[in-house]
């Protein structure tokens, strides 16, 4: 659909594409589940062009599991398309999970104070529990660890991330000009990505 691209000149082999597409969903009766966040899943480097390419589709019947089921947009950080999160206000997905970041590899002593970390931790129960429990610990250090190594470099990135979701959200609304083109990039490029 046409509100769904910016800065993209149709073609008419892209509208019988796109009407194909369209014909394909509504024959096999798949719904397009509502997006919460951004309008465009995907933006191109330079920030002229946008589209929601990415969305989940799924059957009525799935829907009556899902009770108000809704994709929420993502951020993008690592490519030039939004993560999408598929979630019902009615179920719960359970813990977050056990993350690491690359910087913590390069570090030296890094997999020294792991071991020694883990060794420490006395935990009793069958198998995954202790496993379980020894994560628990284990991210409770880390976060310790790395705020003394690296001192708020989540807090860093997520100002970067905040700044790139607002020249975004101004992107939504009004096409950028090449000076918030130019800043988005050099957020990316302070992100290691581009």
């Amino acid at each position: 659909m046409a509100e769904e691209r910016k800065g993209i000149r149709g073609h008419s082999s892209q509208k019988k594409e796109m009407e194909g597409f369209n014909n394909f969903i509504e024959t096999n009766g798949w719904v397009d589940i509502s997006c919460v966040g951004k309008k465009f899943t995907w933006f191109k480097a330079n920030g002229t062009t946008n589209s929601r390419l990415d969305r989940f589709l799924v059957s009525e019947e799935s829907l009556q599991i899902w009770l108000a089921a809704k994709q929420y947009v993502q951020q993008r950080v690592v490519s030039d398309h939004c993560a999408l999160v598929l979630k019902s206000c009615t179920k719960e997905w359970g813990p977050k999970p056990f993350r690491t970041f690359d910087v913590w590899l390069k570090e030296p002593g890094f997999t020294a104070m792991i071991k020694g970390k883990w060794e420490l931790y006395q935990v009793e129960g069958n198998s995954i529990s202790v496993l379980k429990e020894k994560l628990k610990l284990l991210k409770a250090d880390l976060k310790v660890w790395s705020r003394s190594v690296f001192g708020c470099v989540e807090s860093d990135k997520r100002r970067i991330e905040m700044e790139i979701e607002n020249l975004d959200g101004e992107d939504n609304i009004y096409a950028l000009e090449d000076e918030g083109r130019l800043r988005r990039l050099e957020l990316f490029s302070q992100l290691g990505i581009v």
